[in-house]
């Protein structure tokens, strides 16, 4: 029991001093964490990145909890995810498949759901799986088709009688029965032929006797009179099914689906809803060509990668130096102005002294209040400023003398920048950038006209809130929409809708007025060369003299008796656009000739 009752005295002992040597080794992490991460955001400032890498890894595992350390971590990772991103999309765009491919696995391998990563590498690989086993043809599937089999034999008739005789006849020589329906009407014919085969001696006979056959089994056929109502009766349409990429749109199929209805006259085009597939019923005849054109469109439209630069260069200078001599002078008599301020404002004030008591007749304190006061009031008149008085008598005159000013300021700013971007895009498809600002501008806002007790009770508790004023925002700044056509694999058209705009100086009932410039056209640039989009310069320089009249302009004696100001701005905005081919259109000549296999389900 002493043992026991010993035991517990020594755990009591030694699990305060294990958690207080625990606790010291986590303060002890905790401090060399943030000392790790305080030295890997100075080599981030100095741009060694590989080291600041590091030291936030130590620290993170020092401890965990250091929010800063995972936040500066999870950033240089996604900055190197976005730098093999960028660097992997000019590969492709310079149809470096194999580059681009192991570029956007490394961005995949730091970061496994970066859907930018994850969509270039789907891209690349389809890019490359298109370049090296061809363009992938339309998937269809097609439902079951009676085929008639007859013999290879050739044979050779000389007929002479009635037209269902010679149906008869020339079926059973090729080992086919026929079945001849009341509408193939009966007539006499000759037929003479030597060593024909099936098609061409039922293709003759046929054409002779107005019939067409519809095939029943492969060693039976329906013969047939050859009229609309018999051809919409009995003539046999082949079921087709397409299969359309994922990258599809619903507009996309909904537009194949108008197209197959109004181009090719089909009655029976039915869409899948909610699956990329369509299903037609047509004659074999029509469902062929018809499916080389779908072919050709969803095969792959050729895409463009545009490389676009925006240089932009705007310097401004507020220059205002000189001295501004007085070149406005007041002249006044110096008799009237002192009459009209004993009559008028003096009398003013000598009644304020009266009413509120403070001038006693007896009083030698309240005269001199009079003359404080009479002085207080002079100071705002005329004779306040400083003057200079020529004549005498009624006829003194004074004229003020303004003061001189001394001018010497400068204010001068440039600013330079430069916009380069890359567009990838597919062939008749818009692909718009814009660079700018989106300008709020107030239509309405809200302001009670109407007083009634209950916005009174909110006016007096102070919980009035006024409804959020409703605006309509402008794009400032430039935009450019590109659509290119290619021409084959050397040239390029592009219909371009070019615009800039800005605020401009002026305004119209509180609303600033949008300056606007456009540009509407086609261009023509072979497919690697660099064209010039637009080349404006806008220069405009404000001169202003200020001073005497003649003298301002005297070479010596001007300058120092008259103020310049000098403002000058000079804009400049070059833009160049450089296409380069990264796929090229497909178009497969054997497309619906063969038949296909549906994808497994």
């Amino acid at each position: 029991m002493r043992r026991l009752l010993l035991l517990i005295v020594c755990l009591d002992f030694l699990v305060p001093a294990f958690a207080d040597n625990a606790r010291k080794a986590e303060l002890r992490n905790q401090k060399k964490a943030q000392s790790d991460y305080t030295t890997a955001m100075e080599f981030v400032r100095d741009g060694d990145l590989s080291k600041a890498k590091d030291l936030l890894d130590e620290a993170v595992k020092l401890d965990p909890r250091n929010v800063s350390a995972l936040t500066a971590r999870e950033l240089l990772r996604q900055h190197d995810v976005q730098q093999k991103v960028s660097q992997a999309n000019w590969e492709l765009g310079l149809n470096q498949r194999d580059k681009a491919i192991a570029g956007f696995e490394q961005a995949l391998r730091l970061d496994p759901e970066n859907p930018t990563a994850q969509e270039g590498l789907r891209t690349a690989m389809a890019q490359s799986s298109r370049t090296d086993s061809g363009p992938a043809p339309l998937l269809y599937r097609d439902a079951d088709e009676i085929h008639i089999e007859p013999s290879d034999q050739k044979h050779d008739f000389h007929f002479r009688g009635d037209s269902r005789g010679l149906i008869q006849q020339l079926w059973n020589s090729y080992e086919v029965r026929p079945l001849i329906d009341s509408s193939v009407t009966s007539k006499q014919v000759r037929f003479d032929l030597e060593g024909a085969d099936f098609a061409t001696a039922v293709t003759i006979a046929s054409q002779m006797t107005k019939t067409f056959y519809v095939a029943i089994s492969k060693n039976q056929a329906l013969i047939v009179g050859d009229t609309p109502e018999n051809r919409k009766n009995f003539e046999r349409l082949a079921l087709r099914t397409f299969y359309f990429g994922e990258a599809s749109t619903q507009q996309e199929i909904n537009d194949t689906v108008t197209m197959l209805r109004q181009v090719f006259e089909f009655k029976y085009v039915q869409p899948a809803s909610g699956k990329n597939q369509v299903t037609v019923r047509a004659p074999m005849s029509i469902l062929e060509p018809a499916t080389r054109i779908l072919d050709d469109l969803f095969s792959g439209k050729p895409q463009v990668m545009l490389e676009l630069n925006v240089f932009e260069v705007e310097q401004t200078l507020a220059r205002d130096i000189g001295i501004g001599v007085p070149t406005q002078f007041t002249l006044f008599n110096v008799n009237t102005e002192a009459q009209k301020l004993l009559n008028s404002g003096n009398q003013n004030l000598i009644n304020q002294l009266i009413s509120s008591g403070a001038i006693n007749q007896a009083g030698s304190s309240s005269i001199a209040a009079l003359l404080a006061g009479l002085a207080a009031g002079g100071q705002n008149s005329i004779l306040s400023q400083p003057i200079a008085t020529f004549g005498g008598g009624l006829t003194k005159s004074g004229v003020i003398v303004p003061g001189t000013t001394f001018h010497s300021s400068l204010n001068q700013s440039s600013l330079q920048s430069l916009e380069h971007v890359m567009l990838r895009v597919a062939q008749n498809d818009p692909a718009t950038f814009r660079n700018g600002t989106r300008y709020p501008v107030l239509n309405a806002s809200f302001a009670p006209i109407f007083n009634n007790p209950a916005i009174s009770s909110v006016l007096a508790n102070q919980s009035f809130a006024a409804p959020f004023p409703s605006f309509s925002y402008e794009d400032l700044g430039l935009t450019l929409k590109a659509t290119p056509t290619v021409h084959g694999r050397e040239y390029v058209s592009l219909k371009l809708e070019f615009q800039l705009r800005g605020l401009g100086a002026t305004q119209l009932n509180g609303v600033p007025v949008i300056t606007n410039r456009e540009y509407n056209g086609t261009i023509g640039i072979p497919l690697g060369e660099t064209a010039v989009l637009a080349g404006m310069v806008t220069k405009s320089e404000q001169l202003t003299l200020q001073g005497l009249p003649g003298i301002s302009r005297l070479p010596i004696l001007g300058g120092a008796t008259s103020v310049n100001n000098k403002q000058t701005d000079q804009a400049e905005l070059f833009m160049t656009i450089r296409p380069y081919l990264v796929r090229d259109s497909t178009h497969n000549p054997n497309a619906g000739t063969a038949f296909v296999p549906p994808p497994s389900e």
